[in-house]
């Protein structure tokens, strides 16, 4: 019996076009090797079945990953029984779709054999009429082990050139699968350093029957272009379908209904069952009638609905939507100095002729598990991307080309997506059925995504051109030469024709990071990469001061820089047990893929901050084994989680404001005019040491809370010069100018409450899209250098309109070296009142004793798990220079009502977390 859901579409006059989805729990899974059997849900996998089924345990808890790691190294069977209804027997035309299967899979309809399937981004359709029957029908899918398929191509590939490709497998400490570069899936699959290793197997997207007399449309691309010059932009719309041989006859009919714009087009066509077709017209629509659309902050994201009908002697046939965006799309890199072409290029993007400074993340993929319904996270990431200024965010190359929820949710927030394709780290055969695989794999995904306006650039892959040129591994009979002709052949010679071809209304480029224009005059791996007068750079360093601006490059793009951080207990200990809540547990150690994370983690954070006195008066950073560090001391952790996130959330605040600053701003050897700020990442697809913004169980961390202020479209930016003298700048991201405007400079003491040493205020005028340095008074930068270990002082900075209204976040400066104010200068926050607003909004004030270095408030653990909250403050993770400050909690999504008391918030600073 049939459990899904019929959709209809078009006007069932004549035709008729409609679905069968399988999309229900009436699967049945088994493996022929070992005696696991339960019921299936599609879409979805295998880990979570097996789960699902109480047959394992959470994979997601403890060490899961590696207990399950057999699940990945076995095969799998899928099942389905199903009947049919008189109207489907009845139509003419009856194909299965296949959107994703994941990934190695053999598909059979009443024991015959249908396809092979070999890439999760290619989806797979065929005509199927002749083999169904009204009732009993048994569709069975096969799917190898995709850890055992992917060593027996490597192991064929060798024999073939007679080398390795590198690299072979993940470092030991990510407990991980070998070859994740022989086979077409999420490569983080396999083990990241961020990740565990899921290699999952199953119905990854929807499968359906389709089934229709005439013509059925498979997709709708359409792809929305202007010349440079044109008053008009144009609309290719290209239609995919299928069509019977019944017909010959048709007329396309393409609309955008709100701008009253149509064209018909009559198509006389010989179909063939089974065989798509692809047919086309335009629309040329006058941007003198349209509502652009923009990124976020820069003005509306205005989208129109574009619909195109099928019709034969009058009657519709087949419909389809799509929502697109008119917006242009132009990357910039001419010389930075045509007299001195040394200086390198520019690189940043203008979108509607406004130059772009990116604001943003890295995104990973939304989970281990990607198949499983997770729109909520995903409306919850896009909600916090906006809540924080963001405007960018980069899909990175080792995961997923997204669902289109996602692209979606891009387009109505304004957040470009820097896109790379699915290569990363990794080098990859180049043999005539990969790149086969890979040419329909291109196709696809940019046919499919290629109407959203969100998307801002191609790149062909994460890291691999930086690899190549960085030596990253050494492969016997695999020379540097003949890694970069491979390298080539795959991104230039097959990748990008295809891209620039199917999508020029957005640039391509080879790699991230890459030099741009200079790697493809140096044949499409530079000499150089990263090079910071050219293109993007990815930077990471654990073993410099990374809250000093000095140490940081100054280049024209920062697409990846990060730093780690350890999510909080209450997030913890909801995936370990509470008795492995200890840095040098086995549960905290497994899940620290990053090598070498263990001890910079400790070396980078107690830099800075003091040691907690469960450590004794000698302990060092090398040496914490008397406070726990072997031993379970959650006061300990409790702590050290906290501190680890202020060290994160300071050290990409330094990094993100020193590329801000370094805006429409040259050096003299011509480095700067940087245009890009996106740190990694965003989200965990699990709760371990990472270097994401926001936790597994979706709480905020202190980065995202500073992101939010150090994105904000107008800031006051601080730090100190190698001579520890005071540096101001003023950044605006406003198209506009800000006139008549007021800066107010405090300078305050530990040791002088709230009450400030020394005060200045400063008239400015601020031009749009600028960084402008700010002189410091001599009186302000004297009484700085003054400072002794008991008084240093913090500066205070914020911006005001001609109304005396704040138009930035209050910028503090504190010391590097927070150890030697000593704690009992510290002041003291509590929460004193608590009071519901409207809707799921409360008003928190907070009192404080003195100066508060960093206020941290939250939700009690036990609330949040029972009421599986999600939320956030409008400020979080600041520096408390005033003695109440009010903050506003904001419920997003809860399973029940309920309302916070006093009791329920949780309030503490650096020294007592």
């Amino acid at each position: 019996m049939w459990v899904g859901l019929l959709l209809l579409y078009g006007f069932l006059v004549k035709q008729i076009y409609a679905h069968i989805f399988l999309l229900d729990d009436q699967w049945s899974f088994y493996s022929p090797e070992k005696n696991f059997s339960g019921r299936g849900i599609a879409p979805g996998d295998i880990y979570s079945d097996l789960f699902r089924n109480n047959l394992t345990q959470n994979p997601l808890y403890g060490e899961g990953d590696q207990d399950l790691a057999w699940v990945g190294r076995t095969k799998w069977t899928y099942e389905k029984i199903f009947d049919l209804t008189d109207d489907i027997t009845k139509s003419h035309e009856i194909f299965l779709h296949a959107k994703g299967l994941d990934t190695i899979a053999s598909v059979y309809l009443n024991g015959q054999h249908l396809f092979d399937s070999r890439n999760q981004f290619v989806a797979n359709a065929v005509q199927v009429k002749s083999i169904l029957k009204p009732n009993g029908n048994t569709l069975r899918i096969e799917f190898d082990s995709p850890v055992n398929y992917a060593k027996k191509q490597a192991d064929l590939y060798e024999k073939l050139v007679h080398h390795r490709v590198p690299p072979e497998c993940p470092p030991g400490i990510f407990h991980g699968e070998c070859n994740a570069n022989f086979i077409r899936k999420a490569q983080s699959s396999f083990s990241w350093d961020w990740g565990p290793s899921f290699p999952t197997v199953g119905i990854s997207r929807p499968i359906f029957l389709e089934y229709f007399d005439e013509v059925a449309i498979i997709e709708l691309s359409p792809l929305v272009t202007k010349q440079q010059d044109s008053t008009k932009f144009n609309v290719l719309v290209d239609v995919f379908i299928f069509c019977s041989p019944s017909i010959n006859s048709f007329i396309l009919t393409s609309s955008i209904p709100e701008l009253n714009i149509s064209q018909a087009t009559h198509f006389n066509i010989r179909c063939s069952s089974g065989k798509s077709i692809k047919i086309s017209n335009n629309l040329s629509v006058p941007a003198e009638n349209l509502k652009l659309w923009y990124p976020n902050g820069y003005g509306s994201q205005n989208l129109y609905k574009i619909q195109v009908t099928i019709q034969n002697e009058g009657h519709a046939l087949a419909k389809k939507s799509a929502k697109i965006g008119f917006r242009t799309i132009e990357l910039v890199q001419d010389f930075v100095d045509e007299a001195n072409r040394t200086k390198g290029r520019n690189f940043f993007f203008k979108v509607n002729n406004i130059p772009i400074f990116l604001k943003g993340s890295n995104f990973i993929p939304i989970s281990s598990f990607p198949s499983q319904n997770h729109t909520l996270r995903k409306q919850f990431l896009f909600q916090a991307m906006k809540e924080a200024n963001m405007n960018a965010l980069r899909v990175w190359g080792g995961g997923l080309y997204e669902s289109e929820t996602f692209y979606q949710l891009a387009d109505e927030y304004g957040i470009l997506l820097w896109h790379d394709l699915m290569f990363a780290c990794a080098l990859y055969p180049v043999n005539e059925a990969f790149l086969a695989e890979v040419d329909a794999e291109v196709k696809s995904q940019v046919h499919r995504l290629r109407h959203h306006p969100s998307i801002l650039v191609w790149a062909g892959n994460n890291e691999n051109e930086l690899a190549i040129r960085a030596f990253w591994w050494y492969t016997p009979g695999y020379l540097v030469n003949d890694q970069v002709r491979d390298y080539v052949k795959l991104y230039r010679d097959v990748i990008k024709p295809i891209v620039n071809k199917l999508d020029p209304s957005r640039p391509f480029l080879l790699s991230s990071p890459s030099n741009g224009i200079l790697t493809e005059e140096q044949g499409g791996v530079a000499n150089s990469p990263s090079d910071q007068h050219y293109g993007d750079i990815h930077f990471y360093n654990e073993f410099i001061n990374l809250w000093e601006d000095f140490n940081y490059q100054i280049p024209r793009c920062a697409t990846e820089y990060g730093v780690q951080s350890i999510p909080l207990k209450s997030t913890m200990t909801h995936w370990i047990n509470e008795s492995a809540w200890s840095y040098g547990s086995k549960s905290m150690i497994d899940r620290q893929h990053h090598p070498g994370g263990i001890a910079t983690l400790l070396t980078m954070t107690f830099l800075h901050f003091e040691i907690p006195k469960e450590c004794g008066n000698n302990s060092t950073a090398q040496n914490l084994n008397s406070c726990g560090f072997v031993q379970n001391s959650n006061s300990f952790m409790d702590r050290f989680a906290f501190l680890t996130q202020v060290h994160q959330a300071i050290a990409i605040q330094v990094q993100t404001e020193h590329y801000r600053r370094w805006r429409g701003k040259l050096h003299p050897d011509g480095r700067g005019n940087t245009m890009c700020a996106l740190y990694w990442q965003l989200n965990d697809v699990w709760a371990a040491p990472s270097w994401s913004s926001i936790d597994f169980d979706l709480n905020w961390k202190a980065l995202h809370y500073f992101a939010r202020r150090f994105f904000a479209p107008v800031i006051v930016s601080m730090y100190l010069d190698k001579n520890e003298g005071v540096e101001m700048f003023v950044v605006s991201d406003k198209t506009k100018p800000l006139l008549n405007y007021t800066l107010s400079i405090d300078l305050m003491a530990w040791t002088n409450g709230f009450k400030p040493v020394y005060s200045a205020n400063k008239q400015l005028d601020i031009k749009p899209l600028s960084s402008i340095q700010i002189d410091i008074d001599d009186e302000l930068r004297k009484r700085y250098n003054t400072q002794n270990d008991e008084t240093e002082y913090v500066i205070r900075a914020t911006l005001s309109n001609s109304k005396g209204l704040p138009v930035s976040p209050t910028a503090v400066l504190l010391p590097d070296k927070l150890y030697k104010i000593g704690t009992s200068y510290y002041g003291n926050a509590e929460v004193a009142s608590v009071s519901k607003l409207s809707g799921n909004e409360y008003e928190i004030s907070l009192k404080a004793s003195g100066i508060v270095p960093i206020v941290w408030l939250d939700l009690k653990a036990p609330i949040k798990r029972k009421y599986e909250v999600l939320f956030w403050f409008s400020d979080n993770a600041f520096v408390m220079t005033q003695e109440q400050v009010k903050v506003v909690l904001k419920i997003v999504a809860s399973n029940a009502e309920f309302t916070i008391s006093k009791e329920d918030i949780s309030v503490c600073h650096i020294a007592s977390c």
